[in-house]
């Protein structure tokens, strides 16, 4: 199957002997797929009649836009959507004609399968996500891994890589794009990165984008769910971390290292972070 192929669909089905093998498998069975497809804009046009079974079902719009039916209503999924269907729901869905969607769909199985869908979504509504960079090169490496399906080493790594592809569809990803207000916060997360050994204030980050307090907290936790001093806290932690593994320095040391007064405030710091004292920390290892 070509993949690069954009004007026509691409699909796959898993195999019932292939299923039972995931299913017993120790690293397969939590959490694989059982069938995936890309539609083209120009393709998929017609309704299409799906089942109810005992699996969860994504359906991306990357581009268009289309419909969903179930026995209670019918939803539009615009450009940029996404919408999950829980297990044994019976659908159908369809393009817009005026503005056919770029379709991608994951109907997925296994012991976290569930507990995936309630962390994605736990309502029947169609989210917005930003374009990711990287979201549909990962599905289209999926699809490509998963044509190879009589290896289980090609089919466990579809599978690995799916769990990546769903983390993108979380609301607290934000896009690398370096556009808009994304491009702010990956600048201050660079800046938080060059001054870990220093106290920064929110006043100081504020100052150094040139943006108010209030506006660059209030994006931090729409793109984040951090604050930026929450943020910055946890980047400076795992630096003293790594500083606690691959060094002899004391803990009095390390405080200093990373700017703090002393080493019971770093070290308060560090537990709130960490779940543990330094010392305990580096005893451990």
């Amino acid at each position: 199957m070509n993949h690069l192929a954009t004007n026509t669909p691409s699909t796959w089905i898993l195999p019932d002997h292939l299923k039972r093998k995931l299913e017993k498998h120790p690293l397969g069975r939590n959490l694989f797929i059982t069938n995936i497809g890309r539609y083209p804009e120009n393709t998929a046009r017609e309704p299409v009649e799906v089942k109810g079974s005992a699996v969860y079902t994504l359906l991306y719009a990357a581009h268009g836009k289309g419909w969903i039916e179930t026995r209670d209503k019918k939803t539009v999924i615009k450009p940029n959507q996404y919408l999950l269907i829980p297990a044994n729901t019976a659908f159908r869905i369809g393009a817009a004609p005026d503005d056919p969607w770029q379709l991608y769909t994951v109907q997925f199985s296994g012991q976290l399968a569930a507990a995936i869908y309630q962390y994605l979504d736990t309502t029947d509504k169609p989210r917005t996500i930003p374009p990711l960079v990287g979201r549909n090169a990962q599905f289209d490496d999926i699809l490509h891994h998963l044509d190879l399906m009589n290896n289980i080493e090609n089919l466990l790594y579809a599978n690995f890589r799916f769990y990546s592809f769903l983390g993108t569809f979380r609301l607290s990803v934000f896009n690398y794009m370096k556009h808009g207000a994304d491009n702010i916060i990956e600048q201050c997360i660079q800046l938080m990165k060059q001054r870990l050994d220093q106290h920064l204030t929110l006043a100081d980050l504020s100052k150094e984008m040139g943006l108010s307090a209030s506006y660059l907290s209030a994006l931090f936790k729409e793109k984040t769910r951090y604050g930026p001093i929450q943020l910055f806290t946890s980047l400076r932690m795992q630096k003293a971390s790594q500083l606690l593994r691959e060094t002899n320095l004391s803990v009095k040391e390390i405080a200093g290292e990373m700017g703090y007064p002393d080493q019971y405030t770093f070290s308060r710091s560090f537990k709130l972070v960490m779940g543990l004292s330094p010392k305990t920390f580096r005893d451990k290892l």
